[in-house]
């Protein structure tokens, strides 16, 4: 990768701007579900060892010294891509982490909630986390474990998983149906149901969202081809 864009369309010939310590923000985000994981900050080296190495590195403003993230923990983050903000002066890193990212062994440094009461810490580690499918799987858990009258969710796991399926084979069937008729509006409405109902069963068998988006990043990149039969001849 090269550290400044060789893009000609990149608007103000787009580059990263270091301050005037010679260092420049960077945010990482978890590639696989966008979880903000940590802020840190990079100088023109450390830019340069995340590019050479694939794991990120960052400038210690307190040790004034270069830090490879995880060397003491063994929770390293690797790097998938960087990007820029429209100023140049901020970097969006993301990484893949092979462990927690916060010192404190949260999943991220982003786990205290600041309320018109002050800063709420007793929720540790998951409302920063993810998007809505992780905010729809916690919903899912809070209606099995704390059943609401009048919840769909709750009716669904009272009834058993036979339900569950049952559900989910028949808005897979209307995924299909809408498909056929190339619909958007269709499409969206029924892949969203098809989605949500998957996400009930995840939370029936609690199994977390972060365990499918895991094994969605493994295959990543890998051909979906399996070869049944013999190699072809040379």
């Amino acid at each position: 990768m090269a550290m400044e864009s060789d893009r000609s369309t990149a608007p103000n010939d787009l580059k990263v701007q270091f301050d005037e310590r010679g260092l420049v923000p960077a945010i990482v985000q978890d590639w696989r579900d966008g979880a903000i994981l940590m802020l840190g900050y990079m100088n023109r080296e450390s830019l340069d060892q995340t590019f050479q190495t694939g794991y990120v590195h960052f400038w210690s403003r307190s040790r004034r010294k270069l830090w490879k993230k995880g060397e003491t923990s063994g929770h390293y983050l690797l790097c998938k891509r960087v990007f820029l903000d429209c100023d140049g002066d901020v970097l969006l890193v993301k990484a893949e982490p092979t462990g927690p990212t916060c010192h404190t062994d949260a999943r991220t440094c982003f786990f205290a909630e600041v309320t018109s009461q002050g800063v709420m810490t007793t929720q540790v580690g998951e409302e920063a986390n993810g998007g809505i499918f992780e905010r729809l799987y916690e919903m899912v858990l809070q209606r099995k474990s704390h059943p609401q009258e009048h919840s769909y969710v709750a009716s669904l796991m009272k009834d058993g998983p036979d339900r569950i399926l049952k559900k989910v084979v028949e808005e897979a069937g209307e995924v299909v149906l809408a498909v056929k008729k190339e619909h958007r509006e269709e499409i969206i409405h029924e892949v969203a149901d098809l989605l949500f109902h998957s996400i009930v069963a995840l939370g029936h068998c609690e199994i977390p969202m972060t365990a499918i988006q895991q094994e969605l990043g493994k295959r990543f990149g890998q051909s979906g081809i399996r070869r049944t039969g013999p190699e072809p001849s040379r």
